[in-house]
């Protein structure tokens, strides 16, 4: 009887990506949940007001939406961000280090976000006493995870010296994008320093390692690698055109869009999936 049941719940239990998806899919319910269902006084209460700097708020204020066009935008960012970092990982053996980084990202990065961004409006506009809400900067969190996916893979199906050239190198070009936006046009002087950080970077490891293609698995699998980048690449650069609007549009209707959060966003994400990153192929090493 026993073994019976044992083999029944082995027969029903969830898959392991069935569990991710439904875990992905409850995230974008929650955020949709409250800004539709919670009272508006509930709401207010969750938002980050700089100048009553309610300790809670610094994570709360993240799934607080000021109206459905920041809702769905959010959900689209996210819905970009986290499938294409969960694919990544499904073809590099990387489940464990997604399912960590995700939650880590969902509850540090509003906090860091929001304690940056606190500190850089609060020294640099000390008149202002803005109110923060909104999931932009944990989408920007995970455009920095979906970058780390991006260096795992490469370093998985090539090497650690090309994963860190790719990942390096888009890094630098989404700093253009941004450079660009504001200012209007390329600068000599910040194009000629992201264009020498690329050469430099792939120039090392050229340097360092030679490359020999004399197989036809070997075109295909690059080919393959190099539309992953490609695709990657243009996924992040429509999250950041989104994420830092032209100067013009910074504000609207008088909301602020926060570009020094969503900054912050990106990069505390990439410091807590790479820390992640590192714990996990720690834990690895040791197994």
């Amino acid at each position: 009887m026993t073994t019976d049941i044992m083999r029944f719940e082995a027969d029903f239990e969830t898959p392991p990506a069935l569990q991710d998806f439904i875990g992905l899919i409850a995230i974008a319910a929650l955020l949709a949940a409250i800004h539709f269902f919670a009272p508006t006084s509930l709401k207010e209460a969750l938002v980050f007001d700089y100048a009553q700097f309610r300790v809670y708020t610094l994570f709360t204020a993240a799934f607080v939406h000021a109206s459905n066009t920041h809702l769905y935008g959010n959900l689209l960012g996210y819905a970009l961000t986290i499938v294409y970092a969960y694919a990544l990982c499904l073809h590099s053996d990387g489940f464990r280090w997604f399912r960590r980084t995700t939650i880590a990202v969902l509850i540090a990065v509003p906090i860091l976000t929001n304690l940056t961004s606190y500190v850089i409006i609060s020294s640099q506009y000390p008149a202002s006493n803005p109110v923060s809400r909104g999931f932009s900067g944990v989408v920007a969190g995970f455009g920095g995870m979906l970058l780390v996916a991006l260096y795992r893979f490469i370093r998985l199906k090539f090497n650690k010296d090309l994963a860190w050239a790719v990942g390096l190198s888009l890094f630098l070009l989404l700093m253009q994008l941004i450079d660009l936006r504001y200012a209007g046009g390329l600068r000599l002087s910040v194009t000629g320093l992201v264009l020498l950080g690329i050469v430099l970077v792939f120039g090392q490891y050229l340097y360092q390692r030679d490359i020999v293609i004399d197989e036809r698995a070997d075109i295909e699998r690059i080919g393959i690698a190099a539309g992953v980048v490609v695709l990657v690449g243009v996924v992040l650069a429509v999250l950041v055109l989104g994420l830092f609007p032209q100067a013009e549009a910074l504000v609207e209707d008088g909301q602020f869009t926060n570009v020094f959060a969503h900054a912050a966003g990106f990069l505390w994400g990439l410091v807590t999936s790479s820390a992640l990153f590192m714990f996990t192929e720690g834990l690895q090493e040791v197994e």
